[in-house]
């Protein structure tokens, strides 16, 4: 490992900042996503749109495994204790969250798109085997493409003291050749994830304006639906690519490396946030919360109709 002179890297700046909302996001991501984990898995039958939201809960735990990391970390003063390969690993897991979590909002996106405007299309009618089929091709490319990054990243040492320093954003300050190419490459792939959620959004709004079918449940709760998910590409995914793509022409710039760092934290927002998409994509995750909430809280939810069925075998 070679110690090398790099811009002032104004962590510390916002690092009293970063601590509450990093703790935050673990106390509420890990609840929501363990309930979540438990309905897909024992109450809601297995279909290809919970396939896609399954994933999408895989993915956030990703995130809350390297979470308390990095919460260490910040309080530590900057100092990663735990050794080069393992920086290297939660820095890794934590970019397949972010990879996989737009991926699999991408594919909800589209699939609701096609139930709402084309319920006859075979996208519609993939069983439960395509769909595994279909998320396994996307976690395997995932897991490829986010790989470079974690293997080739150089990580540097605190000048004239031993603390290693274990940040995502030496990728975008200090990037090799192959690096600039890759992160590149990546905010291209996060434009076109941007723009094909947005498409699906306008089309399907359009479509229950013409019709007059705001009032109807299905398609009202798919138009909330892809806005969060909108809402969810503009907080949370597209300010962190913005910041590192402007950052690779102005490494030393103290503004842009504390937007970066900012708009990290707001990413990781995605974990605790992603409940949202589970109430509005499946009847089984939301009356089972409505059911918590109806015996804790003594509220008056209504169960859907659907969930008074029982589960195929």
């Amino acid at each position: 490992m070679m110690n090398k002179t790099t811009c002032m890297d104004p962590l510390q700046h916002v690092s009293s900042f970063l601590k509450p909302i990093f703790i935050l996001e673990f106390i509420l991501g890990l609840p929501g996503n363990v309930f979540a984990l438990w309905v897909f898995f024992f109450k809601s039958p297995w279909k290809a749109g919970n396939v896609y939201l399954f994933c999408l809960v895989t993915a956030d735990f990703l995130l809350l495994i390297g979470l308390p990391f990095r919460i260490d970390y910040l309080f530590r003063g900057e100092d990663w204790i735990f050794g080069e390969h393992f920086c290297r690993f939660v820095l890794y897991i934590i970019s397949v969250n972010y990879s996989a979590s737009m991926a699999f909002m991408t594919i909800l996106a589209v699939d609701r798109f096609f139930r709402i405007l084309r319920p006859h299309h075979p996208i519609c009618r993939l069983s439960v085997r395509q769909g595994i089929m279909m998320v396994s091709a996307v976690w395997v490319g995932i897991l490829l493409i986010r790989l470079p990054p974690a293997l080739t990243l150089d990580l540097q040492y605190h000048t004239n003291t031993s603390k290693l320093t274990c940040e995502a954003s030496l990728s975008w300050t200090s990037p090799s050749l192959g690096l600039r190419i890759y992160n590149s490459i990546h905010m291209t792939e996060v434009l076109i994830a941007f723009i094909l959620v947005l498409f699906c959004f306008v089309r399907v709004f359009s479509y229950a304006r013409e019709r007059q079918l705001k009032a109807h449940r299905r398609v009202n709760r798919a138009v909330r639906l892809l806005l969060f998910i909108v809402i969810m590409f503009v907080f949370c995914f597209l300010p962190t690519g913005i910041s590192g793509i402007l950052l690779q022409g102005f490494p030393c710039s103290e503004y842009l490396q504390l937007s970066l760092h900012i708009s990290l934290a707001i990413t990781y927002m995605n974990s605790a946030l992603d409940q949202v998409i589970y109430c509005h994509s499946n009847a089984w995750f939301r009356d089972t919360l409505k059911a918590k909430s109806n015996s804790v809280v003594q509220t008056q939810f209504k169960m859907s109709f659907k969930t008074n069925k029982k589960p195929k075998p």
